[in-house]
């Protein structure tokens, strides 16, 4: 089941905002961004049985490299292995990225996740690094984040975990507000926030939940 508009409880996951498949892959980019091979290797298995499809799998592991780096990202391939060859996840050959579409693409997304803020965003961006603004929309928002096998609700909230666990709090708290721009709900960021505590402690959850304007349970709905 995917979630209602209002994030109201499942019949599968009573009281949970986030649908099962989705919220295991939260998990997983927890473990990532923590840096906990074994953690990647049994949330990989996790997602593969609650539900999330092994393209989908693929994609959230795929995506962490923006945020963590690649080294992170390919040890945690190497920890989903298993899983990801199992389902025939790994593709063959590298999808093919035309720079056109990739940026029209990665502008109409940050567009949508950032919303009103988007100018205000690309001010800051070219005044920090011009260079680091022309990625984050080209590398990061075109050619990784707006491929096919995985929502961009779901990729918010696997974002919202990943720097949860990273402690980056001003982009947690962009990506909070981004995550229901793009169609996901308040209380779905609390949830994938709340998921982190295993890899990230119940400290790090708590200044994410206050960072985030989520801290009572209200605040979700």
């Amino acid at each position: 089941m995917r979630a209602d508009a209002g994030g109201r409880d499942r019949p599968d996951r009573p009281g949970a905002a986030l649908p099962r498949e989705e919220a295991r892959l939260v998990s997983l980019s927890a473990a990532i961004a923590a840096g906990d091979a074994s953690a990647v290797a049994a949330a990989a298995q996790d997602a593969d049985v609650g539900g999330a499809t092994p393209e989908a799998i693929y994609e959230a592991i795929l995506q962490s490299y923006l945020f963590v780096g690649f080294p992170r990202a390919i040890e945690a391939l190497f920890a989903a292995g298993p899983v990801l060859a199992r389902n025939g996840a790994i593709p063959l050959r590298a999808r093919p990225a035309d720079p056109g579409t990739a940026l029209s693409a990665g502008e109409a997304l940050c567009k949508a996740v950032y919303g009103k803020n988007y100018v205000k965003l690309m001010k800051t961006m070219r005044g920090l690094s011009p260079d680091l603004a022309s990625w984050m929309i080209l590398e990061g928002y075109g050619k990784t984040l707006s491929r096919p096998g995985l929502s961009a609700t779901a990729r918010e909230y696997c974002i919202v975990a990943i720097l949860t666990t990273t402690r980056m709090w001003r982009q947690l708290r962009s990506h909070a507000i981004g995550a229901v721009n793009v169609g996901g709900t308040r209380s779905g960021v609390r949830e994938a926030i709340a998921l982190c505590e295993p890899v990230a402690g119940p400290a790090s959850v708590q200044e994410a939940l206050r960072v985030a304007g989520l801290e009572s349970q209200d605040a979700g709905r």
